[in-house]
């Protein structure tokens, strides 16, 4: 099951895809005219993020399709691949998961630990082996050291708090880690009342702001964000809805902190090849640690 991050994350992924396979008919076709379709060239992505104390799982390894194929992971996805990760003398086989899509493991990822991705397989002539690998040293465990509060009131908590540093949040740094990404996400757009006591027919709603209608990713549960300190207050536009909520934050290794920063942030990401991870490929295959906390966010209350 995908983390919330990686759901948020893989949007972007699917975002660049769509770029990247439809400008893979790369030849000069006539020359003064456009690209042909017979031009095109296979090349190849991974996405990869290995979450400490989890198992190893949404390994991502696709090709290109041709310009005039519409995009679907379906068709994008490279199913007969031998993708293994490496720790230290131990070599771990995924197995590859066809409702998702993905490589998988029930190996959990350790933290502080040095792995390698590689995966190898054939390309559509069935002759010529392509071989892409990755490496990723798994940061140490991050930790709340005051961790968000259970109950919050929405807009209760913006205007009348006990003292500045009431909602105050705060967590262990960690060794060679420079910015944290902090997540937070709904996990019930639709019920309200029914997490209440005693439990009523009341639904959720989305909390209107006038700035952010035509935001990215207006309608996704998750919203994320950069921290370079290890404390912060409560960010209110976090929350997109009333209700129940896991807070996050995650400590990412160097190659999912640079995919971070292209895929999430701003009006119109990008991804910079120049910035992957993944040699003899596009893409990214980094770690990161992660703690979690549910809070639940009051409508309204007076």
């Amino acid at each position: 099951m995908r983390t919330p991050l990686r759901a948020s994350i893989s949007c972007g992924l699917i975002a660049w895809c769509t770029i990247f396979i439809g400008c893979d008919a790369s030849g000069f076709g006539d020359f003064f005219g456009s690209p042909q379709i017979n031009d095109y060239i296979e090349d190849y992505a991974v996405q990869g993020l290995l979450i400490v104390g989890e198992p190893i799982h949404d390994i991502r390894v696709m090709r290109s399709l041709r310009i005039d194929s519409a995009f679907s992971l379906d068709k994008a996805a490279v199913r007969n691949a031998d993708v293994r990760i490496t720790e230290g003398s131990r070599s771990i086989r995924l197995q590859f998961d066809t409702t998702t899509f993905t490589y998988y493991s029930s190996e959990r990822v350790k933290p502080s630990t040095t792995y390698t991705f590689e995966a190898r397989f054939l390309k559509l002539d069935r002759t010529t082996q392509v071989t892409l690998r990755g490496r990723t040293t798994t940061p140490a465990q991050v930790q709340w050291l005051r961790p968000p509060k259970d109950t919050l009131w929405y807009p209760k908590d913006t205007i009348r708090l006990p003292s500045p540093d009431s909602l105050l949040i705060a967590w262990t740094p960690v060794q060679g880690v420079t910015d944290y990404i902090f997540s937070t996400e709904c996990l019930d757009t639709l019920e309200y009342g029914k997490y209440l006591r005693p439990p009523t027919p009341e639904k959720n709603r989305r909390i209107e702001r006038f700035f952010e209608k035509n935001l990215p990713r207006y309608n996704e549960p998750v919203r994320s964000g950069l921290r370079a300190a290890t404390a912060s207050p409560v960010i209110w536009t976090a929350f997109k809805w009333y209700g129940i909520h896991e807070l996050r934050v995650y400590a990412p290794d160097i190659h999912w902190l640079n995919w971070f920063r292209q895929t999430n942030l701003g009006q119109n990401p990008r991804f910079n090849y120049r910035l992957g991870s993944i040699e003899g490929g596009l893409g990214v295959f980094g770690s990161a640690s992660v703690a979690r906390h549910r809070t639940f966010l009051y409508k309204n209350q007076p």
